[in-house]
């Protein structure tokens, strides 16, 4: 549940984009397609008004047309029709327009659009940025400012200025510089803002430990792996004994230590692969990817007797058929027959 403060101060600082319509077509698709969506009706409403334009060539105006009915379509699909985007598209959109702004500067006559698609290159660095991960994110914008910036310094806007012409001396070396380095700064804007709310929105505030949508995200991500390596997966289930008595008996700062403690030591405990998540109050899970089940519960009761406080856990190897759900409330069943038999 979000606080009503966070409420109130989202309402006054997202203005006309927490618009109720807004919400009712992310509740049915994802920020990220919404954000594609809109990004697509920007550029397709763009080239509808270039088509007014008397001085644009048949090329452009066809290239135009392509393009304005891609647009519109793809902001249909999900304003209209509530379809999702998949990831590869504002990977597309990305391209397309790099292309567009490659083909105005270095081979057209457009001084407007040149200029407009110079503007717009720091956006798409951030939104790439934003919605992929640096390791392609970084190679894929620095291709695009080679090229770019190829096409300025070599096409009928770059070179030196001369005296009665408008066209040439448009872009000099301060413009492709001042280009890359406000795209870039762009780009790794993108990457914080996207690490941090990843951070945020998966990890657990008291303890470090991933949340429930943290471990849900890396259970399916090891799943993904096994699935083409054929290595097992197993989750451990744990459940503090008597933490309620610590609670009770020397106050909630006792209590949370004891959590971070925990965590902190089966953190320093596990291999490099593994994770350890917080599902709520004293409940915790040690993801163990390559690792079958005996082998988990041996590495488990090593860290039972290593870690101060007692606690009970239940093992189970997550089998290829079922959800990461089915898996929890497997281990859940083996912890609680664990915990009656002492």
């Amino acid at each position: 549940m979000i606080p009503k403060g966070i409420r109130e101060a989202d309402a006054a600082e997202l203005g006309w984009l927490n618009a109720s319509w807004l919400r009712r077509v992310r509740s049915r698709t994802s920020t990220y397609s919404l954000v594609t969506a809109i990004m697509c009706a920007f550029f397709a409403f763009l080239l509808l008004i270039e088509l007014f334009e008397d001085d644009i060539s048949f090329l452009e105006r066809l290239l135009s047309v392509g393009l304005m009915v891609v647009g519109f379509a793809a902001a249909a699909a999900v304003l209209v029709f509530r379809l999702r985007i998949p990831r590869y598209g504002g990977l597309i959109l990305v391209l397309l327009h790099a292309a567009v702004s490659v083909y105005y500067v270095g081979f057209s006559d457009e001084r407007q659009n040149a200029v407009a698609n110079i503007q717009e290159l720091p956006v798409m660095a951030m939104y790439l940025a934003s919605f992929n991960g640096a390791r392609i994110g970084r190679w894929v914008e620095t291709a695009i400012l080679l090229s770019v910036g190829a096409a300025m310094v070599l096409g009928p806007f770059g070179g030196e200025a001369i005296p009665g012409v408008a066209a040439p001396g448009l872009f000099g070396p301060a413009n492709v510089f001042g280009l890359v380095v406000m795209s870039w700064i762009c780009l790794e804007i993108g990457f914080f803002v996207r690490h941090r709310v990843r951070v945020e929105s998966q990890t657990d505030p008291l303890t470090g430990a991933l949340n429930r949508r943290g471990l849900v995200y890396a259970m399916t991500e090891a799943l993904r792996r096994s699935s083409r390596t054929r290595q097992p997966v197993s989750i451990a289930l744990i459940d503090l004994d008597d933490f309620k008595a610590v609670n009770d008996g020397e106050g909630h700062q006792a209590g949370d230590a004891v959590l971070k403690t925990l965590v902190a030591q089966w953190t320093a405990l596990s291999r490099v692969g593994d994770r350890v998540a917080r599902l709520g109050g004293d409940e915790f899970v040690i993801l163990l990817p390559e690792t079958p089940q005996a082998g988990a519960a041996a590495m488990v009761e090593r860290m039972r007797q290593l870690t101060p406080h007692p606690w009970s856990w239940g093992v189970a190897e997550v089998r290829s058929n079922e959800t990461p759900d089915d898996a929890l409330r497997r281990a859940d069943a083996e912890m609680y027959r664990n915990k009656r038999s002492h």
